[in-house]
């Protein structure tokens, strides 16, 4: 018999990684190993590691104390060094497709399409003003630099990496799999960016990603760094701030009269995100949920706890299903 193929998915921000390693048997998936590790304050800045010896010391801590065993891993990034695009070109046949996306890209991306790596995800058609057919895509771009960097030092801790996926595209096939509202929205916060995505019965609708607005920066990195020990009126700073956001993309949402969303996904791995989503309730006039997708997979401990690994859960099933 042959041996059964794990794939380990990670995270990371510039406060912890986070990684989960998952055997599929069937139709069916089990974690093998999981586990966080604390990074220390500068070791990530910017979407780029500025500390590679303690980067890789962290690793290889996570991964030994962990009891981590398989080699294979997908990574997923969400930072200001990867660009998320809503874009259409006009239509052509699918294996064209991606010659007319590169080609076009420089229009809709704005760092030079030279220093990136460019893939793309099929949102569907429309017609133009012209009631010509167009193809919309959701265009991803990663700096080469930071993908060369992840790469160079995960094979230093032999280590395989099978593929660098966004985090964000990771979040949403969770909730597209896990959830029953056919038109969704789902924001996501890092300790610099905030994403939003919205989707209507299968299709992408529109993306918006953005540096953390100044009137929150700070107390968005504190929430991060101090956890539970930032102050109430912080709390109430970012909530108040994502509220904001939420109304500005809603609203230009409702302006392409696609159909009303039913539900916003919330996430941010901070502890006080439960706070902070009360708060952002207040405000809002669509259910602000935190899931708990994948909540029924198979751990080997009780101690895990699936809501705080949905990335990296869903970046380790989409390697496993090739």
């Amino acid at each position: 018999m042959g041996k059964i193929k794990t794939v380990i998915g990670f995270e990371m921000d510039s406060v912890e990684i986070r990684a989960v390693e998952l055997m599929k048997s069937g139709s069916s998936y089990s974690v093998v190993a999981f586990g966080k590790m604390a990074l220390s304050q500068g070791t990530v800045e910017e979407g780029f590691i500025r500390k590679p010896e303690e980067f890789q010391e962290a690793l290889s801590s996570l991964i030994k104390d962990n009891n981590f065993s398989g080699q294979d891993v997908i990574i997923g990034v969400n930072n200001e060094n990867v660009i998320m695009r809503y874009a259409s070109f006009p239509k052509v046949t699918p294996d064209k497709l991606r010659k007319v996306v590169l080609l076009q890209a420089q229009e809709f991306i704005p760092i030079p399409v030279n220093e990136l790596e460019i893939d793309f995800v099929l949102a569907g058609e429309s017609k133009n003003d012209d009631d010509q057919p167009m193809s919309n895509v959701l265009l991803v771009a990663a700096r080469t630099t930071m993908l060369e960097q992840l790469t160079t030092l995960f094979s230093a801790a032999k280590l395989q990496v099978v593929d660098i996926d966004s985090s964000m595209l990771a979040w949403l096939r969770a909730a597209q799999s896990q959830n029953g509202a056919s038109t969704f929205g789902l924001l996501k916060i890092t300790d610099d960016m905030l994403n939003f995505i919205a989707l209507s019965k299968g299709e992408l609708k529109m993306v918006r990603s953005l540096a953390v607005p100044e009137r929150a920066a700070r107390q968005v990195k504190d929430a991060f760094t101090y956890g539970t020990s930032i102050l109430p009126e912080d709390i109430e700073t970012i909530g108040d701030m994502l509220a904001g956001e939420i109304s500005s993309s809603l609203g230009y949402y409702q302006m392409q009269g696609f159909d009303p969303i039913e539900v916003i996904y919330f996430s941010a791995e901070i502890k006080t995100q439960n706070e902070v989503a009360d708060r952002m309730r207040a405000s809002s006039y669509v259910p602000i949920v935190v899931p708990e997708f994948y909540s029924d997979i198979q751990a080997p401990s009780a101690d895990f706890a699936a809501k705080d690994y949905i990335g990296c859960l869903s970046l380790a099933m989409q390697a496993l299903e090739g």
